[in-house]
Order: structure tokens, then C-alpha cells, then sequence
């Protein structure tokens, strides 16, 4: 079966370009980690994530679809999440130090890739957001292609 009809996506799809530190993406890619977090706010219609491990690997790892997206409070976006965070609550703690509101996008299913992918080889010029980026079909599908399947850290 083709990664594409693995992962369920349409024409209404709002895809993320997202930067993760390298532990993390490893441990959402492992299944560990169920929920990324930001202090930043998504669309709620967010439905897949481009996941990039950032320095040093600096590479697209993987592809997840998105569950839903949780805007609450710090501590309420802890509770809710605290199972399948792959965070220590420490860590978590000073993450949103001083913030008013959490950002968790929930993952419902990953496809790891045996290429890791430099995104500028999908995009002439592309740039690699500090934070994040929405990404069209175009880059979504030639991320699929060039991807592949599993990639063993």
C-alpha cells in the first residue's frame, strides 16, 4: 500500500511544516510522544504535520496525521496529555513558564521515513521556519514520494 493512501488527506488537508528538536521528533516518530506542544497557536483545522528534526540532524523525518488541536491552559493541557506528553513535567513547566494559554496538536498516526529529507531538495529556496509554516499538497505529496517508508534511528 502507497504511504499516500496510508494517510488520509485531501484537498481540504492544512499541512505544518514544524521544526522539533531531534529527541522529540525521535520519540513522536518511536510512537513515545502522542502530542506536540507550542506556545504558539494553529489552525484548529490542522490535519498533518511535516516533521523536521532541527539542528543537527536538519532533516524531514516524517509525516504525521493530526488528531485535533487542544488550546488550554498550561496545566489543563498538561492533565490532558501528561500520558503520552514525552516531556518530564519539569520540562514542560518551563517551557510555558509565564504563558496563559498551551498549544497540543494530538497525533493519531505517524509514517516514519527511511530517507530523511533535506527540504530545500523538495522546494528551490525553501526556508526552514523558526517556528513553523503551513506547506501546500505540492510539498506534502514530493515529501511522501522522496520519504519513503521506515527509517531506523
Amino acid at each position: 500500500m502507497s504511504h499516500s493512501k496510508r494517510l488520509s488527506k485531501n484537498a481540504n488537508s492544512v499541512i505544518v511544516f514544524l521544526p522539533i528538536k531531534p529527541i522529540y521528533a525521535k520519540k513522536l516518530i518511536a510512537g513515545e510522544k502522542k502530542y506536540e506542544f507550542r506556545k504558539r497557536g494553529f489552525r484548529l483545522d490542522l490535519t498533518h504535520i511535516i516533521i523536521y528534526a532541527s539542528s543537527p540532524l536538519r532533516r524531514i523525518v516524517g509525516v504525521a496525521e493530526v488528531q485535533r488541536v487542544i488550546v488550554d491552559s498550561p496545566t489543563a493541557t498538561w492533565e490532558r496529555a501528561k500520558q503520552a506528553a514525552g516531556i518530564s513535567r519539569k520540562a514542560y513547566r518551563e517551557y510555558f513558564q509565564g504563558k496563559s494559554k498551551a498549544y497540543a496538536i494530538k497525533i493519531s498516526k505517524i509514517i516514519p521515513f527511511s530517507n530523511w529529507i533535506d527540504p530545500v531538495s523538495l522546494e528551490n529556496g525553501f526556508k526552514v521556519p523558526q517556528s513553523f509554516s503551513y506547506v501546500d499538497h505540492l510539498f506534502f505529496h514530493r515529501a511522501l514520494s522522496v520519504g519513503k517508508a521506515t527509517h531506523a534511528w
